[in-house]
């Protein structure tokens, strides 16, 4: 067997593992999130990022510890202990909720709260926070998982799937393409607070000239250096990059108007080509092709294309749908809850799918697939809209800690989800070279014992998340000094 073949079956699975899994990897990380805006008022009594260099740091040292450990346990040492650490969190969540309650019922608390309930919600509230807590913490869920399965400490239940199945590593490029759409759609809406740049940049600055950049110059890369790769996720020659530009490409092609409409009617069509023309049975068969061309040496990107079009689509919708919310605190808490209903019917829906179609594939982004996705993806956007309109609701009842600074996130700032998701394409691409890095210097695959793994994987996220951490540091810092 080939290095490659060995890579290629080491980093997959054939079995992957249960969507429940998804689900609490995610609820854990996010619980994290909560219990450290909880806890940052009181550890540093509500002292700003500004005020001094070691508040700062403290702060990301903190940072590291509630955002970036429990993505790295849940997702190694304590897979198999995901219960566990659920019920751990959630009552370590309940118990600091209940002192903040309680903290907060001598200062007329139910008053408060009721013109709390009815405030409006301005830009100084910052709105869309919760676009930005998706975005950094999937970017540290997948930063961590793109190292760690090259570990025998990662459960391969969680590798790249074969055929069919859930899995953690198959995630990633959902994910992106969700909060892309998201983001896109929320940036543009009158509560977001934002104004739009008028300006224009050079087609050789574009986004999407720089994703077509990145893909040809990693593929040309790994090609010379020999590095060994996982062909079934997209071809021989096509990756992450190539997906996410001719993304933008199509959507700036395609109609923007009815999302919703427009992704079903993908849907469908993606859906219907798979299964009529056998491009499915074909893609999943190892031995019908033979990647003979440049065609079908990509297959699998090329053929999943539509299949993310689609997500892209219906994520559009559901971005459309936030954007319309009521300026007022109760309206916005309303949405959480219409959110996790959303994700109940995405994820009944998917239930169906499988049992008339097949179960989910993510190599060729079937019917199923697609709807686990933006199931997972929209729980994960409720959970991190509860976040906020936490932060919101306290700061705007003049809780004790809460209710300092200008904004209801002036305590607990600064935050690493907020330099991740200032410099997130900058982020990605440190942690995809450190991993080649210690690939290559490491062998990273016969390193058993989690004693010597985690160590690795922890100064790999640190490293990662320092880099953009300290650019935000200096431009934070050269702002204050030239204020002064």
């Amino acid at each position: 067997m080939s290095s490659d073949d060995e890579h290629s079956r080491f980093v997959g699975t054939l079995v992957g593992c249960a969507q429940r899994e998804l689900f609490q990897t995610f609820l854990i990380i996010m619980l994290g999130l909560f219990i450290r805006n909880l806890t940052m008022p009181w550890i540093f009594l509500g002292q700003r990022y500004d005020t001094n260099r070691s508040t700062y740091w403290l702060k990301f040292v903190a940072d590291l510890v509630f955002l970036c450990l429990p993505a790295l346990l849940s997702m190694t040492v304590l897979s198999n202990h995901l219960n566990l650490l659920t019920t751990v969190l959630s009552l370590i969540s309940t118990v600091l909720l209940l002192f903040v309650l309680f903290e907060a019922s001598e200062y007329h608390l139910t008053r408060n709260l009721r013109q709390a309930w009815s405030r409006i919600v301005e830009e100084q509230h910052r709105p869309t926070k919760f676009v930005t807590y998706f975005r950094s913490l999937t970017m540290i869920v997948v930063t961590v998982a793109i190292l760690a399965v090259d570990f025998p400490v990662f459960p391969r239940k969680y590798a790249k799937t074969e055929r069919f199945g859930h899995s953690m590593m198959d995630v990633g490029v959902a994910a992106f393409v969700f909060q892309a759409a998201l983001g896109s759609r929320m940036a543009k809406s009158a509560s977001s607070g934002r104004t739009l740049a008028s300006h224009t940049r050079p087609w050789y600055l574009s986004s999407t000239f720089l994703l077509f950049a990145l893909g040809f110059g990693r593929a040309i890369v790994l090609e010379l250096i020999g590095y060994p790769q996982h062909v079934t996720e997209y071809g021989i020659h096509w990756n992450f990059f190539f997906t996410m530009a001719a993304i933008r490409v199509l959507y700036s092609i395609l109609p923007r108007c009815y999302p919703l409409v427009l992704s079903v009617i993908f849907g469908i069509c993606h859906q219907t080509m798979l299964k009529s023309t056998g491009l499915q049975k074909w893609i999943l068969d190892e031995t019908a092709n033979q990647r003979e061309n440049l065609m079908t040496a990509n297959a699998e990107g090329l053929t999943s294309l539509l299949g993310y079009v689609t997500i892209f689509y219906a994520s559009l919708a559901i971005g459309e749908f936030m954007a319309k919310t009521s300026c007022r605190v109760k309206s916005w808490i309303r949405r959480c809850f219409q959110l996790l209903i959303i994700s109940f019917t995405l994820f009944l829906i998917q239930l169906a799918t499988e049992n008339l179609v097949d179960p989910p594939c993510r190599r060729v982004v079937n019917i199923s697939y697609i709807f686990s996705q933006l199931a997972l993806m929209t729980f994960a956007t409720g959970i991190c809209l509860s976040i906020q309109m936490f932060s919101i609701v306290v700061w705007c009842a003049a809780f004790p800690q809460f209710s300092r600074g200008d904004d209801p996130f002036s305590t607990v700032s600064p935050c690493l989800t907020d330099s991740i998701n200032r410099h997130s394409l900058l982020f990605f691409l440190i942690s995809n070279l450190l991993t080649g890095i210690i690939n290559l210097l490491i062998p990273t695959h016969s390193i058993s014992s989690p004693l010597q793994s985690i160590p690795i994987l922890f100064l790999y996220i640190t490293v990662s998340t320092l880099s953009v951490h300290f650019l935000e540091y200096r431009k934070v810092n050269f702002k204050r000094l030239h204020e002064e």
